[in-house]
């Protein structure tokens, strides 16, 4: 293996979102026998700092997909057109009334019309009712109940993608080719490496296409089961250190 590749809530972090010291050592030890270490995220780069600082990534795939960063350099970034931002952000809260969370992140940084509880979050965000929001942007996320409500903003922005995360009501709106796998093509493609040399860890939908692409595929044992009927192997929880356990006991010499 060349690159090891994670995704963060429910994988690499616990659910109180730390990460442990046995973690941390972990890492270090792969970044000290030669690993690139990334991390695959539908968070905003600022909103993982202090994952950054504690892990130190060589690489950060940010907004599920959005924004490559190599160690610094940015390789890739792909926003929604700003017509298509102003749109669904629009029927985003005609749907709910004007009642619906929705969050908007972009150049200008991270927006949201409610107050995050996540602290990295918080640290982030501005407030914005949104009323008049049309910059271009690398994700929309918005909390809504019903499925005929996302076809319908799927159809009148075909430019833009969406992905349903397990559990919630939560919908993330991005433009095409802003998910895991193109960003792992091409990731692979830039720093020279085959998909083979490549692990990856992920527990939900939005990591499905880069576990697939991955050499290796590993869900962490709380993943969704269609995460882990593509992997290749089952690690522990997150909240059980799994991804640093199974690189110890797989990778390290």
């Amino acid at each position: 293996m060349k690159l090891i590749i994670t995704d963060l809530d429910n994988t690499l972090l616990r659910s109180d979102k730390s990460i442990s010291e046995y973690t941390v050592k972990v890492f270090e030890k792969c970044r000290t026998q030669g690993y690139l270490i990334a991390f695959a995220t539908a968070r905003a780069e600022n909103a993982m700092a202090r994952f950054v600082e504690e892990i130190k990534p060589h690489i950060i795939v940010s907004d599920g997909g959005a924004t490559i960063n190599v160690k610094g350099e940015i390789i890739y970034r792909n926003l929604m057109a700003q017509d298509d931002v102003a749109t669904i952000v629009k029927m985003c809260r005609q749907f709910t009334n004007d009642t619906g969370l929705i969050t908007v992140e972009c150049d200008e940084g991270y927006f949201c019309n409610f107050v995050p509880s996540d602290p990295d979050r918080h640290a982030a965000f501005t407030y914005s009712d949104f009323k008049n929001f049309r910059t271009p942007a690398y994700k929309i996320t918005s909390e809504l109940e019903n499925d005929e409500w996302v076809e319908e903003i799927s159809r009148t922005c075909p430019n833009c993608t969406v992905i349903n995360f397990t559990g919630e009501k939560w919908r993330r709106f991005a433009a095409r080719n802003s998910e895991k796998e193109t960003a792992l093509r091409i990731l692979a493609d830039y720093i020279g490496i085959n998909m083979i040399d490549i692990i990856a860890f992920g527990d939900d939908t939005n990591d499905l296409g880069m576990l697939r692409l991955a050499g290796t595929a590993v869900a962490v044992s709380s993943a969704i089961d269609e995460v882990k009927t593509v992997s290749d192997y089952i690690a522990d929880s997150n909240d059980r250190d799994g991804v640093a356990k199974f690189l110890e006991t797989t990778i390290l010499t």
